[in-house]
């Protein structure tokens, strides 16, 4: 390897050692004495191609187990989110649970589908976990209730926040209950995490952060008391739930915990799907359509927590959306012009989810980014069976060539008809570019801004931070 910039030699060989990847697999074996483990097995392959390729070969893996769970249709049709924080982790209480009409009108007159809602229940965003009780500094529970009938009254769908894999250890229900379900150590000590640093100058100094316990979700008894819990966001009659920070348990891997009801130590990981499914089946004997979304689960997880939610930047791959064509995958909108994100959600059918001031304010507050996100959602709908219905094959099918560093994608209809989707992501300068496809029958061009069909050769003058769309027809 390069030393200054990490590269990899091209040639075959280099000093008499051939250029290779050292791959190391390990199995943590936790086996008692005179007892058997049955090892998953680790599967090697190699491909010949760029990431397309090797994600080929998982995703052809993939379809032999992946089971697709129920979404209701509302999830998977187009559309977009509000996330609103109403509590922070100091309890700043900045918006009372009998204010939330006034944010559910906004997302109802502007096309907005979703409010994710962060910080509602007991102790804010990260404090008091995993406690989903109400806080009474926001109001009483008739209060939200009522907000989130409401809400449903609009058209508009109220996903509440939760996080049960952590426990607060500043609380009364850690002390006197939970304590007694913490993932623990070899050395039997409690794991926990220092907590999040946010807003203010003590938490950004660590001087009051809210440290938390690892809870041991392979736990029965402790699947019980999250599943008590998860149900108060059923029972308040939230259209589903979010599941932040799904996709690990911190620093832990197994529980070292004697006497839980199972052979310690015991792999935490095997106890999320267990959760998952008490979760749906608690959930579905009230409401079947009930949303289970999380924080950017991984794929084994996207059968239990279907809804996925992340962040991205100009250096993201969309493997998530190249594997899965049609998965509701929410990427975040925080800018108050912010055309750039809002085309790579287009160049990538992503959901947009509006974050104004880091998702504290009102969706009304970056009107130019409202605005575009609507045109950008307005022309998906339009070209629905080209840009949302699909097949997404990212860069493969379309040769783009021109005068910058333009982005596309490739979306190929049900009828086999192609469209491609390319973005200039130039903040200054327009580029002119050269859309080929193999056989194209005629072509037409369509903007955010001129949703109307022109005809064209493939070439197209793309002004800065801008997008458009070849449609063959």
């Amino acid at each position: 390897m390069q030393s200054t910039a990490s590269t990899v030699p091209e040639e075959d060989a280099i000093a008499g050692v051939p250029v290779h990847l050292e791959f190391r697999a390990c199995h943590f074996v936790f086996a008692h004495p005179h007892s058997t483990k049955q090892l998953a097995p680790v599967v090697l392959r190699g491909y010949d191609g760029d990431w397309h390729a090797g994600l080929d070969v998982y995703k052809q893996w993939r379809s032999t187990w992946f089971q697709q769970p129920h979404v209701a249709a509302w999830a998977l049709g187009l559309h977009s989110w509000l996330q609103l924080q109403i509590d922070g982790a100091e309890q700043d209480y900045s918006i009372p649970y009998r204010e939330l009409p006034r944010y559910i009108d906004e997302c109802a007159a502007n096309g907005v589908t979703a409010i994710q809602l962060v910080g509602w229940a007991l102790g804010g965003q990260d404090g008091g976990d995993p406690s989903l009780d109400t806080d009474p500094g926001l109001g009483t529970w008739e209060e939200l209730h009522q907000a989130i009938l409401y809400a449903r009254s609009k058209g508009v769908k109220m996903v509440l926040f939760g996080k049960p894999i952590w426990a607060d250890l500043t609380t009364d229900f850690y002390k006197k209950e939970l304590y007694k379900y913490a993932a623990i150590d070899p050395y039997g000590i409690p794991y926990e995490t220092g907590g999040y640093s946010y807003t203010t100058p003590t938490q950004l100094a660590g001087i009051n952060n809210r440290r938390r316990a690892i809870m041991d979700v392979q736990c029965q008894a402790y699947r019980d008391i999250a599943t008590k819990e998860f149900m108060k966001t059923v029972n308040l009659g939230a259209a589903g739930w979010l599941f932040d920070e799904v996709c690990h348990h911190g620093p832990v891997e197994y529980s070292f915990s004697p006497n839980r009801g199972y052979q310690s130590p015991s792999y935490i990981y095997g106890g999320d799907v267990p959760m998952a499914k008490q979760f749906r089946a608690a959930a579905d004997n009230v409401n079947p359509d009930f949303i289970f979304a999380g924080e950017g689960p991984q794929d084994w997880l996207l059968q239990s927590y279907p809804v996925s939610y992340f962040r991205i930047n100009n250096g993201s791959r969309p493997v998530c959306r190249y594997i899965d064509s049609q998965a509701p995958l929410l990427v975040t909108v925080t800018g108050f012009d912010d055309r750039e994100m809002l085309n790579l959600i287009l160049l990538n059918r992503y959901i947009i989810s509006y974050e104004p001031y880091n998702f504290k304010g009102h969706v009304t507050d970056f009107p130019q980014t409202l605005a575009y996100g609507k045109q950008v959602d307005a022309l998906r709908s339009r070209y629905k069976e080209y840009l949302w219905d699909a097949e997404f094959r990212d860069t493969l099918g379309a040769r783009v060539t021109g005068n910058g560093a333009a982005r596309h994608a490739v979306f190929v209809a049900a009828s086999g008809k192609r469209a491609v989707v390319v973005v200039n992501p130039d903040r200054t300068q327009a580029m002119t570019v050269k859309v080929e496809l193999p056989n194209p029958a005629r072509l037409v061009t369509v903007t955010p801004e001129r949703p109307e069909s022109e005809s064209t050769s493939g070439e197209l003058h793309i002004p800065a931070r801008s997008a458009a769309v070849v449609i063959e027809q």
